[in-house]
């Protein structure tokens, strides 16, 4: 089963927060710990100045890293970001939007990744650096 494909087994259904950025996966690869995800930069995410206002940006690198934090976690654990530090490095209008994540460091309680956005124009936007932690997954209380 190709790497994408597995994405269906640890998030059967997509989160409504992805859903409601337009998240769609383009290529996942578990060896090298990448992914390249697309995103809609909608009208409604722009500011008054006519770009996309930088927490919606956040949320998709975000989203990207978590994802593929999920993935490399797999079932037993949960990854939950502890620190993300972004720089926006120009404006980003509606329209499509990637973002590529790769997972630097990976331990037994924490991981390490690295995130880029590029506009619709492939120009790169905004980086990322985040830290997660792994937490267990425990059956929810009866």
């Amino acid at each position: 089963m190709p790497d994408r494909d597995l994405i269906r087994d640890v998030f059967p259904t997509p989160s409504p927060s992805s859903t409601s950025l337009g998240f769609e996966l383009l290529a996942l690869d578990m060896t090298a710990l990448t992914t390249r995800v697309r995103f809609e930069g909608r009208p409604e995410f722009c500011n008054p100045a006519g770009v996309i206002q930088g927490g919606y940006l956040v949320a998709m690198m975000d989203d990207t890293i978590g994802m593929l934090a999920g993935m490399k976690a797999g079932k037993t654990k949960l990854p939950s970001t502890v620190d993300l530090h972004t720089h926006f490095l120009r404006p980003v209008r509606k329209g499509v939007i990637e973002v590529t994540a790769r997972l630097r460091n990976v331990g037994r309680a924490m991981l390490f990744a690295e995130a880029e956005l590029f506009d619709s124009r492939g120009k790169e936007a905004a980086r990322s650096t985040a830290s997660l932690t792994l937490n267990p997954v425990l059956k929810p209380a009866t």
